[in-house]
């Protein structure tokens, strides 16, 4: 449906990203943005082309569940300030309510405990509604 990354290939890239930051002192960041079940077709992709529209072009993308969109963010020695630039850009364009977060390591958190984290309902936050 979308041409994005499933989710082992972009659980593969991060945790190669997650190796690289810790041998190299870089950071890494992911910021997932949850959907509402009662979505259209059509409001799923459009959102999936914003989302395409708003990343960088080494930013990767991926769906990583029916309603679920990972961005793996790297190369950016100010990752916060671009988590937060991402979720303002999609939510400048996205009229309907979602939910994101986003967990940054320099590579002491594995793979596992990033995963975690982004599961962590207490972490979700909600977009504005229009």
């Amino acid at each position: 449906m979308t041409h994005h990354f499933v989710a082992p290939v972009f659980y593969d890239a991060l945790k190669r990203e997650i190796s690289f930051a810790r041998r190299e002192g870089n950071l890494v960041g992911v910021v997932k943005f949850v959907l509402f079940r009662n979505i259209s077709e059509e409001e799923l992709l459009y959102f999936a082309n914003e989302l395409e529209l708003a990343v960088r072009q080494h930013d990767l993308i991926a769906r990583i569940t029916s309603h679920e969109f990972a961005v793996l963010l790297r190369f950016d020695s100010e990752l916060n300030s671009a988590c937060e630039a991402l979720v303002a850009r999609i939510q400048n364009v996205e009229r309907r309510k979602f939910q994101y977060c986003w967990v940054i390591t320099d590579g002491t958190k594995g793979l596992a405990q990033v995963l975690e984290e982004l599961d962590n309902p207490q972490i979700l936050r909600f977009s504005k509604s229009l």
